[in-house]
């Protein structure tokens, strides 16, 4: 089996755990040992390298130099390749292995992605186990974290069915929860966690949460249109749409502007709530100019135009500031926090979900590395015909996972591969960093057979503006982006972003160019930044 240890991140970068570094410190001359350390021997190296790193990262660039030239780890390849390679030596036996199953989950068709939660693709992608183990909290620890919260939003409450939810919560910590739980689930306390609650004591905790779970979901039936979550979100779609920043030609979106008004005001004509009806005539108000403006054109320039010198960007700040207003007075019970306990809530709502071990086995379940690690050890106890064809599929998609593992710790970022299959790719990662002043940064790097080598740059700042480089040699990919550039920077406005800058450039101006270059000594150290 395997064993479940809590240890800090360098463990990740031990020669017997990774096998990235352990290829690295194979290839390495002299010369290039004696630029990370002083030690003339492996265990002398390692243990030189960590002593360092935990104090800085003098060592980490010329580290990171020797992985990123090492013959071996250079032409590895990509990840979905290696994934299909395994599968279609699994498919080749009459006998399935429990690793087919999950290998054709992880592997899902770009095509399909929209459809499938892409951020659990990258935690589950084998780069995060170690820090996961490391970080996994207790459910019961969870559970009374998010009872306790609730607790206190709810003691501001004047809503009726308050008092019996709070009832029910202090009830349920004094007589179940009330003892002090270890925050961490790692091998020193899965043991003591079977002593805490009792198989019989969890059916009855389990049951209490779903009882507190209809009661709150009893009373969201009866909030006021304008307590629901969905006008805070049109609240913010206002905002962005009739920022200073797109209103311009390029970027004015009228008609999405004019679908939300359209949905407050059908929000507000239902509501009872006393403020409703100065939020209701700002409205009218608003659409009786926006009926002036259509009746003299329909030009989309002349429109923005109108827009602005009617003053509706002013009109619509003060009734998105109105709006604001009216929500911090809503009740506690129907509040956005109250909502993110109870979707927090429905995932601790069985035994199973409150049983630590059950926690633990999950993730290891799901995780690509852990089961990887798993199928290993089985297949090396088995009699399968195709064993050495399996293993070495395995061995080299697990050094594949430890590079990309390795990369992350010397570079302080995020690297990933792309966790789906795409046909036209031949290889393809993404790295993500982050500043010490709230800058994000994205590189995507791809090969596709038809276009090359392209590099994609992001910075994201300011909370939602966003400057985007593209890098190709390709002048027909070039061209396709130009084409679409419209909807590119349409699609990126309706996610609430702004599209402030969009270029193009020949990778020989990468260095020059770069999107965050500027920002690079700021960039906060990242391994452990949840993708």
């Amino acid at each position: 089996m395997i064993n479940i240890v809590s240890s800090k991140k360098l463990d990740l970068i031990l020669p017997n755990t990774n096998k990235a570094l352990k290829e690295v410190l194979k290839g390495a001359t002299l010369d290039e040992l004696k630029s990370i350390s002083k030690g003339k021997d492996l265990k002398s190296v390692m243990d030189s390298i960590l002593k360092q790193s935990s104090i800085d990262n003098s060592s980490d660039k010329a580290l990171l130099n020797l992985v990123k030239n090492n013959p071996t780890l250079k032409n590895l390849g990509d990840v979905s390749t290696t994934i299909k390679d395994l599968l279609n030596t699994i498919k080749s036996d009459k006998n399935p292995l429990p690793v087919e199953k999950v290998l054709k989950e992880f592997l899902v068709d770009i095509k399909d992605l929209k459809d499938t939660p892409i951020k659990q693709k990258f935690e589950n992608s084998g780069v995060f186990l170690e820090s996961r183990i490391k970080d996994l909290k207790s459910p019961q620890v969870e559970l009374k974290s998010l009872l306790n919260s609730l607790e206190n939003v709810l003691k501001k409450s004047e809503y009726s069915s308050s008092k019996t939810v709070l009832n029910d919560i202090k009830e349920l910590l004094n007589r179940h929860m009330s003892k002090e739980l270890p925050a961490q689930t790692n091998d020193k306390n899965i043991a003591q966690h079977k002593m805490l609650i009792s198989a019989k004591e969890l059916e009855v905790v389990a049951s209490k949460v779903k009882n507190i779970l209809s009661e709150l979901k009893s009373a969201q039936k009866f909030a006021d249109p304008l307590q629901k979550p969905l006008v805070e979100n049109i609240v913010k779609s206002l905002e962005h749409l009739s920022s200073p920043k797109l209103l311009n030609a390029q970027d004015f979106k009228y008609t999405r502007i004019k679908d939300n008004l359209q949905q407050l005001f059908s929000i507000t004509s239902k509501s009872i709530d006393t403020d409703a009806k100065g939020v209701f005539d700002a409205l009218q108000k608003i659409f009786s100019t926006l009926k002036s403006i259509e009746q003299n054109t329909s030009n989309p320039k002349m429109i923005l135009d109108d827009f602005i010198a009617k003053d509706l960007p002013k009109d619509i700040k003060s009734l998105t500031q109105n709006l604001k207003e009216v929500l911090l007075k809503n009740d506690p019970i129907f509040s956005k926090a109250t909502l993110n306990i109870i979707d927090k809530l429905e995932q601790l709502s069985t035994p199973a979900k409150l049983n630590p071990q059950q926690n633990v086995k999950e993730l290891l379940s799901n995780d690509l590395k852990s089961v990887l690690l798993q199928a290993n050890e089985d297949i090396s106890k088995s009699n399968h015909p195709n064993k050495t064809e399996l293993l070495k599929h395995i061995d080299k998609l697990a050094l594949q996972i430890d590079n990309f593992q390795l990369v992350s710790h010397l570079s302080n970022a995020s690297s990933l591969y792309l966790p789906f299959s795409w046909d036209a790719m031949q290889e393809g990662k993404i790295e993500m960093k982050k500043s010490d002043d709230d800058r994000f940064y994205c590189d995507i790097d791809l090969k596709l057979k038809d276009y090359g080598e392209l590099k994609f740059k992001l910075t994201l700042y300011e909370k939602n503006q966003l400057n985007l480089h593209v890098y190709t040699t390709s002048k027909e990919f070039q061209a396709i982006v130009k084409e679409n550039l419209p909807e590119l920077r349409s699609a990126i406005i309706d996610a609430n972003v702004t599209p402030r800058e969009i270029r193009i450039f020949e990778p020989k101006d990468t260095n020059a160019t770069s999107a965050y270059n500027e920002f690079s000594d700021n960039l906060a150290t990242g391994f452990e930044v949840k993708a």
